[in-house]
């Protein structure tokens, strides 16, 4: 028994996650998932369409977004439940005041009025890399439509979606965020309209999505966000063998990525800005990595 990784899995648990339907990940996913966190977040303003572009054009196989629903049922791109004052404006490129950011709930605001912050144009001292524009949260449809057209136009290789679900239950009292089923099913009708197959796939934090996609929505592939605990903990909390296990980076090591390949995981960790780290992790056996600066994994000759 591994007793740091956790991997003493209790025999009912493991039973029952391997009896559950396990679908393979499709042929055309890539070998190794170079993923643009929330596009390329270490280069251009994130989750933005401009992040998206600038990911798939400095080598991202896949780019991560991450998506609430908006009061008028609209699948917004956003990390956070309210405007993030670190790197937004009003619209005339005033400062938002801290204690004002929680006025600015997603869920409880129309898409008209949240598209008209700046999210792009503030200088953010964390990745001081990145291009400075004017430039607002998009919808996840015209994301989608807006990558399509630029892969197409430049002859770019069709990426992977990974559509993080920002539900979480500590959200709920607060009206943060939707019900999980209501996001997933707003997700799935507005990917389904945009005709890209099986190239998207769904991760979360919390396991109530995904719970509800792998009930539902049998052939979707889902990955499974991590921090802290162990292995043995959150596999025994999601119930199944999910297809992409993405722990913390720090905790991931060559025993992980075996056993997770035992079990017909994929193991991809996030978030990953070192290229030394990056190295360390492949030689661990990862099969792929998320990070900031996906110009990072050329660098690296991946």
């Amino acid at each position: 028994m591994n007793r740091i990784l956790g991997l003493s899995v209790v025999a009912g648990c493991l039973a029952a996650c391997t009896a559950s339907k396990h679908m393979s990940i499709p042929a055309n996913y890539p070998a190794f998932y170079k993923e643009g966190h929330r596009g390329t977040r270490g280069l251009m303003p994130e989750n933005t369409i401009p992040a998206m572009k600038k990911g798939v054009e400095v080598g991202a196989n896949c780019i991560e977004v991450d998506v609430y629903l908006t009061k008028d049922g609209k699948v917004l791109i956003s990390h956070d439940p309210f405007v993030n004052v670190t790197h937004s404006l009003y619209a005339d490129g005033s400062e938002i005041a801290k204690d004002d950011a929680k006025k600015y709930i997603w869920h409880q605001m129309n898409y008209e009025d949240i598209r008209k912050f700046d999210v792009g144009s503030k200088p953010y001292a964390a990745f001081p890399q990145q291009q400075k524009m004017k430039v607002e949260l998009p919808l996840l449809g015209e994301l989608i439509d807006s990558v399509e057209a630029y892969v197409t136009a430049n002859n770019l290789p069709k990426p992977i979606y990974n559509i993080e679900l920002k539900t979480s239950p500590k959200y709920d009292s607060l009206q943060y965020n939707s019900g999980p089923a209501e996001l997933v099913d707003a997700v799935m009708k507005e990917v389904k309209a945009k005709n890209i197959g099986n190239r998207f796939y769904i991760q979360s934090f919390d396991v109530r999505p995904l719970q509800y996609v792998h009930k539902q929505y049998t052939d979707l592939v889902i990955g499974y966000l991590t921090v802290g605990k162990n292995l043995d903990s959150n596999l025994k909390s999601l119930g199944f063998l999910p297809h992409i296990y993405s722990p913390e980076s720090s905790l991931v090591n060559k025993t992980m990525a075996d056993y997770c390949h035992s079990k017909n995981m994929k193991l991809v960790p996030w978030t990953v800005n070192d290229k030394e780290k990056m190295k360390s992790l492949i030689a661990d056996g990862v099969d792929g990595i998320i990070t900031d600066y996906p110009n990072l994994f050329k660098e690296i000759g991946r």
